[in-house]
């Protein structure tokens, strides 16, 4: 007993050691070893607190002028999928904002939004959840130049970026505007070819001297206003629907088609099928006056009065420091640039690709990338050069250090007075089965999870409702419905064995599952459950606060809730549980004696987790060989390639700890909980008590 208590302290210790280690190293990579300095930050501009992370040189002041970038989220993740991005930007010495939109993560929900929207009627396509205060709060900075602003947003943060353009900088270009202002302001009148003159030289030969000095008072307060506007905007998997498309407007009584009047790029994949609408690109060409076929990586400079556009070059040929087309342009706001390259549309956040187009296009909007383009002590970081993905390995480390802790510090807990009799009294069963019936149950174990996958992507995913109960986006249906596929297929296989084994040895082997327990049992079993998780979140906890770093991998994330959240945990798990429950007795019914444990473990890991792969595996080869569509759609799903083995890791390790599937089954759906409650909501969800009251 004391050996097996000494290794458990022993276990826990390494795994809590790796956790530190691996976020320590993490932090060196995202604060390039103290060079960047990067601050949890709270705004609050509308009665409801927007969380972000703010990245900036360290040592700046007051005296600097840095371009900034404030960056958004997509639907169903959280800033934290967009840090990549976030510190590559920094490596170039911008300022970048990191935001959790409205609702999202540690962000609440505001009464009513930027576009007057919220309680009343939100519209999850159109608002911008947040940007447009991020926006006017990077403003405030003094170290920030008003000037060079822009925001890059991917999937649903694209449409936030594209409306907070459209809000900020509207379809009028600064001509137009000034044109308005003789129309409205002195009464003048316009035919539709005198409001394409230069409105400087219409007011000089229209308005008597009193009149031109109150025109030129207006054209510098106008001036300032147009200079200050968000000067570019990144859409990141998204379309030019959002912002990017022509409209109709006013100038002078005519009605004019106008584009938004900023510089603008679309970034993302070949294979963004029905998400981006590339790589046709229809709107796109429309909008911008493109009458054959786009050139991608091309700058394009657009003439609406005359429905041109104009071909400079290529974005990695020119420099907007060295050409002064491409500077005037970018100056009058009227660049658009398109770049494409083979990936799906949740791999855009995760992409080296993608990063390097970003920062490029940043370079050049801004003439900035490590000081001022060309100038003298500038150090230009090579746009090529992506190093993100290290620092999401140390997390992906740090997080299976965490859940590997939950073995041993489960079975210390089940070596306590209190907890020893959660533990199962039945031995675990000792049947050694022949290999035929193995490897005949580990392929159905395989198809089951393929079929599964493909179901849920195939079926579920398009269209998913939210009800009161569950106030997720509807994404979070796709993990109890293929929980319950996987239930479903459990049962049959339980059944079979039951039957064959009454058969032949003349009783089934469900006692060694330990299922039967006494209900204080069960309770206690649920308890150390919670205990369990709360050591998880607390380690999350202090390497959020030491070292401002989380655990995940792409898709696959634990990040830190709103204390109200928990409420929502508990209802989950309890969806989840009786699912993973049956789960559980299906993978552990069997367990191997003939091969050592850890070689059994990772059997039973590989053969319930290798369908969901081969179905990528699948996808990954049919769009690299020139499919047009999917095989399966996983853009809502791909944190399954790790949770799932993850899931089945801990029911056979806990079950080997606790000789019972209660705690494992426990202990996964408060863990999926987590990871499905810590996006935050992407409906509607007013603060409550609890939010406002505990302030966590």
């Amino acid at each position: 007993m004391k050996n097996h208590k000494k290794r458990n302290v022993i276990a826990l210790a390494v795994c809590l050691a790796v956790i530190f280690v691996s976020s320590f190293a993490a932090q060196l990579i995202s604060s390039q070893g103290g060079k960047i300095k990067i601050e949890q930050i709270q705004i609050d501009s509308r009665g409801a607190m927007l969380s972000a992370d703010l990245y900036y040189p360290a040592g700046v002041s007051d005296t600097d002028s840095l371009p900034a970038i404030v960056v958004a989220h997509g639907a169903g993740v959280t800033k934290g999928n967009m840090r990549g991005i976030a510190e590559e930007l920094a490596r170039r010495q911008f300022v970048v904002l990191n935001v959790n939109g409205y609702g999202t993560g540690l962000s609440e929900m505001p009464p009513n939004d930027e576009n007057d929207m919220g309680e009343q009627g939100l519209d999850l396509w159109t608002t911008p959840s947040g940007m447009l205060d991020a926006v006017n709060f990077v403003r405030t900075l003094n170290f920030v130049d008003p000037e060079r602003i822009g925001v890059a947003g991917h999937s649903q943060g694209s449409r936030r970026a594209g409306q907070t353009a459209v809000m900020d900088c509207g379809y009028l270009n600064f001509n137009d505007i000034m044109i308005n202002v003789l129309y409205d302001t002195f009464g003048q009148t316009f035919t539709a070819e005198e409001i394409t003159r230069d409105a400087d030289a219409l007011a000089s030969e229209r308005l008597d001297e009193e009149q031109l000095a109150y025109y030129t008072q207006l054209r510098a307060e106008k001036r300032a206003e147009y200079d200050t506007m968000v000067k570019a905007v990144c859409l990141i998997g998204g379309t030019a629907e959002n912002g990017g498309a022509a409209q109709t407007v006013e100038v002078a009584g005519h009605s004019v088609t106008r584009n938004c009047q900023v510089n603008m790029a679309l970034i993302g994949g070949n294979y963004d099928f029905g998400v981006a609408a590339f790589p046709s690109g229809e709107t796109a060409k429309e909008s911008w006056h493109i009458t054959d076929g786009m050139e991608l990586e091309n700058w394009y400079v657009l003439d609406d009065e005359t429905a041109s556009s104009t071909q400079l070059g290529n974005i990695y040929d020119l420099s907007a420091d060295s050409n002064a087309d491409l500077q005037d342009a970018i100056e009058n706001r009227s660049t658009r640039i398109i770049c494409l390259h083979p990936e799906t549309h949740s791999k855009n956040f995760f992409s080296v690709q993608t990063a390097r187009y970003i920062v490029k296009y940043f370079e050049q909007v801004f003439q900035y990338n490590g000081g001022e383009l060309g100038a003298e002590g500038a150090s230009p970081v090579d746009t090529q050069s992506v190093i993100f993905l290290w620092r999401e390995g140390l997390n992906f480390v740090a997080a299976m250090a965490m859940i590997a802790m939950l073995a041993p510090l489960a079975g210390l807990l089940y070596e306590t007075k209190f907890f020893v009799s959660c533990a199962g009294t039945n031995e675990l069963n000792p049947t050694v089965y022949s290999k035929k019936r193995y490897w005949i149950t580990s392929v159905v174990a395989a198809v089951t999870g393929g079929v599964a996958i493909y179901i849920v992507n195939s079926i579920f995913a398009p269209g998913l409702p939210n009800i009161g109960l569950f106030p997720l986006f509807p994404s979070w249906w796709l993990t109890p419905i293929f929980l319950a596929l996987f239930a479903v297929a459990a049962i049959i296989q339980l059944v079979v064995f039951h039957l064959i084994d009454k058969k032949k040895y003349g009783h089934s082997f469900m006692q060694s599952l330990n299922l039967k327990m006494k209900v204080t049992s069960v309770l206690k079993t649920l308890l150390a459950a919670g205990i369990l998780m709360l050591a998880a979140y607390g380690t999350l906890t202090v390497v959020k606060y030491l070292f401002n770093q989380d655990f995940r991998l792409w898709m696959y994330a634990f990040e830190e809730m709103k204390v109200e959240y928990w409420g929502d945990v508990l209802k989950y798990a309890l969806l989840m549980f009786p699912q993973l429950l049956l789960v559980g007795a299906a993978i552990n019914y069997a367990p191997r004696k003939d091969i050592p444990g850890w070689l059994d473990e990772l059997l039973v890991v590989v053969f319930n987790s290798v369908g969901i792969w081969v179905v990528a595996i699948i996808n990954i080869l049919l769009l690299n060989g020139g499919s047009t569509e999917m095989f399966s759609n996983f853009t809502s799903t791909y944190g399954f390639l790790l949770s799932v083995p993850v899931v089945v890791f801990l029911t056979r390790r806990l079950y080997k700890t606790t000789k019972s599937i209660w705690l494992g089954a426990a202990v996964n759906a408060l863990l999926l909980a987590w990871q499905l409650t810590a996006i935050g909501y992407n409906i509607y969800c007013a603060q409550n008590w609890a939010s406002v009251f505990f302030n966590v």
